[in-house]
């Protein structure tokens, strides 16, 4: 009996752990309102006054995979183009999350789409950083009036959070920022408002040498 116990209070422990990851990845989502529609991206980027030629590639080839990419907890992509694995059932490796273990569409995750969009625009893993901590530290924090298309959202400030999410700037719109991300809460690439998910505002620091 004594075992049996123990064995149930261990999975209780699990449980209120998964429990709490998928808490923690719905805020991070902020999932609050519908994405935006497809007609309405496109007139924000044709309006869109990008500061350089990467910025303009990166947000558009993130709006190019805008409703066609599953969000896949680690996934990454360092492809030019798109990845042809994106779509094939594999198994969630990293840990972490109430995905890991099972099979899902392969796609990628919040800092994949990221640097996946600025790999098209040319830049290194290096200059744009792979994964939300490197992302963070290879940019330079700006404010939220100085936000231009191809900036960097984060929901979290680092050091100091155990998690986060980043998604890419395109534009505002009724005075709200406008922002891509890949969202476990919509389980795919999509355009939201900022608000209430993205709290920090960040350049990358090859597109302030950029201009």
């Amino acid at each position: 009996m004594k075992k049996l116990l123990k064995i149930i209070a261990a999975a209780a422990v699990v449980l209120a752990a998964a429990a709490l990851t998928a808490a923690l990845l719905a805020k991070l989502v902020g999932k609050k309102e519908a994405p935006i529609g497809g007609e309405l991206v496109s007139r924000i980027l044709e309006e869109a006054e990008f500061p350089n030629e990467s910025a303009e590639t990166a947000v558009r080839s993130a709006a190019s995979i805008i409703g066609r990419v599953h969000y896949f907890w680690g996934g990454k992509s360092f492809c030019v183009g798109e990845d042809p694995e994106w779509g094939r059932n594999k198994v969630v490796e990293s840990s972490g999350s109430p995905t890991t273990g099972s099979v899902r569409p392969y796609g990628l995750d919040c800092s994949g789409l990221v640097t996946w969009a600025y790999i098209q625009a040319g830049w290194t893993i290096d200059e744009i950083g792979n994964g939300t901590w490197n992302q963070w530290f290879a940019s330079e924090e700006i404010n939220k009036d100085e936000l231009r298309p191809g900036d960097l959202g984060f929901q979290n400030v680092y050091p100091g959070s155990s998690g986060n999410h980043v998604g890419i700037f395109i534009g505002f719109y009724k005075g709200k920022p406008l922002f891509i991300h890949c969202s476990p809460g919509y389980d795919n690439v999509v355009v939201t408002s900022g608000e209430g998910i993205f709290g920090y505002f960040r350049r990358p620091q090859r597109a302030g040498a950029e201009g």
